[in-house]
């Protein structure tokens, strides 16, 4: 039979809750239950965990205590026991204060008490084919149809041109609403619509005209004119690649839409003021001569062409949201070209030009701080050194297929990772205190740890079914036991 690994939760004696569960952590109180005490009864911690590493909840999730209610005939009603339906979804008996369900009996424990049907605001009790026993007072049995009683609110009364007939011996009431509606001919028209007057029981009183103007008077920037509502329309035109409109009927709305083209023709220059927005295209054909001036913002939403050699921009800061930069991109064919950044500096005495990119010729980035540019795009050597956080490039060489590196008679300080792909090898063991172990071989199926100083490494084995954990002494060892003590 193969080793069994057991795990013990946390467990008490007492008849209290435990107040030490972390998250998670489940414990069970064995004391006896009662409905006043937590005996019996299991918890779990829940929520977050405070400083102390104790659950902020812990709440009750079972027990013996609540399976012990259970234990009874489902259907049946048993004291101190939970109620549970039979497999027809029935409880054979319920009693609730003084009443006693059982059967088809409605029964009362109270001495000579009423039982009292006592239905909300105007709502009625119904009683389908009553049978009234009188009987026990000396009377008859009775067998009624049909009762209804009914005390809820009272005779209908009139009021201004309504009017009311109660039957008491009936139980009835006729409402009539007196007619003031006086009779009319027809109303309203192209140019008039109706006026329609009623008093405050909805009547209809009185029926007049009122006249509607029929004409809309519309200005421009230059000159004016009327549109008859009747039998006019009122046109609104864009201009050629200027302005275009569009108008559009959706159920009872007509829409008029003003915009501009996908590609806007400006005549001569476009100053704007404010904020200029272009969701189409902005071509400029030529930058020494078309222009566009703005002291506000210019946004355009489509593409921006201009088909000049040069394109300044006179920022502090630009910004640019697109995370490549594309260089050289309409090159088909070699050029002998590098590719890259150019820049101005001055070094305290001169105006110099530096580079930074691709050298077409070694195919390598390089940097350069001093470099003649004025006879085309094509940097050349002496490269310079360039500075990446401590590390400079300068220092760094190769000889005979070997990396040198060059700490002036210091130590080689690596504060990140380091990948090798091949072979370390070390001349002795690495030590514990370079955070290696020490050893040049391992037992064999076991785990080290530590010694008592934290100097030295040993090692722990098991058998099936252990685990490694922490003894009394703080010390790991293999069990087939999680214990997890008492609170």
């Amino acid at each position: 039979m193969a080793a069994k690994t057991r795990i013990k939760h946390l467990t008490s004696s007492g008849v209290l809750a435990p107040t030490i569960l972390k998250t998670g952590e489940i414990g069970y109180s064995y004391g006896t239950g009662t409905q006043s005490n937590k005996g019996d009864r299991l918890f779990i911690g829940i929520g977050a965990e405070d400083s102390n590493g104790i659950a902020s909840e812990i709440v009750e999730v079972g027990g013996q205590y609540f399976t012990d209610l259970l234990d009874h005939a489902h259907g049946s009603l048993q004291a101190d026991s939970a109620l549970i339906t039979n497999s027809s979804s029935k409880l054979l008996q319920l009693k609730v204060d003084n009443l006693d369900f059982n059967g088809n009996s409605i029964t009362s424990t109270d001495t000579n008490g009423n039982i009292i049907l006592d239905p909300n605001g105007a709502g009625k009790t119904v009683l389908h084919n009553p049978y009234v026993n009188t009987t026990a007072t000396g009377g008859s049995d009775v067998a009624l149809d049909e009762f209804i009683y009914d005390t809820v609110g009272g005779a209908v009364t009139a009021g201004t041109g309504i009017t009311v007939a109660n039957d008491d011996a009936g139980n009835s009431s006729t409402i009539s609403i007196t007619d003031t509606i006086t009779a009319a001919s027809n109303v309203g028209g192209a140019t008039s619509i109706p006026v329609i007057s009623f008093n405050a029981q909805g009547q209809l009183t009185a029926v007049s005209t009122a006249a509607v103007a029929t004409a809309l008077t519309v200005d421009g920037d230059s000159g004016t004119g009327n549109v008859n509502l009747l039998t006019d329309d009122l046109r609104i035109v864009g201009t050629t690649n200027e302005i275009v409109t569009a108008s559009a009927k959706s159920g009872t709305d007509v829409t008029v839409t003003v915009g501009l083209p996908d590609d806007v023709t400006i005549g001569s220059d476009l100053t704007v003021t404010d904020n200029l927005t272009v969701n189409g295209n902005v071509t400029l054909g030529n930058a020494t001569s078309d222009t566009v001036q703005t002291s506000g913002n210019l946004t355009v939403g489509g593409n921006l062409t201009v088909s000049g050699t040069t394109t300044s921009v006179n920022s502090t800061t630009t910004t640019l949201t697109d995370p490549v930069i594309e260089l050289a991109k309409d090159t088909s064919s070699a050029d002998g070209l590098d590719r890259g950044l150019r820049f101005k500096w001055h070094d305290g005495s001169a105006v110099k030009d530096g580079f930074f990119g691709f050298d077409i010729q070694t195919q390598r980035f390089s940097f350069t701080k001093d470099e003649d540019l004025s006879g085309g795009d094509d940097a050349s050597s002496p490269w310079h050194d360039a500075q990446f956080g401590n590390v400079y490039t300068g220092k760094v060489t190769t000889s005979s297929g070997n990396l040198v590196l060059d700490s002036a008679g210091g130590l080689i300080d690596i504060n990140d990772n380091v990948d090798i792909s091949g072979s370390l090898v070390l001349g002795t063991d690495l030590a514990v205190a370079h955070g290696g172990t020490g050893l040049s071989s391992f037992t064999a199926n076991a785990v080290f740890i530590s010694n008592g100083s934290g100097t030295a490494l040993s090692f722990v084995t098991g058998t099936e079914g252990k685990i490694i954990q922490f003894n009394s002494s703080g010390v790991p060892v293999a069990s087939e036991i999680i214990d997890g003590g008492t609170y």
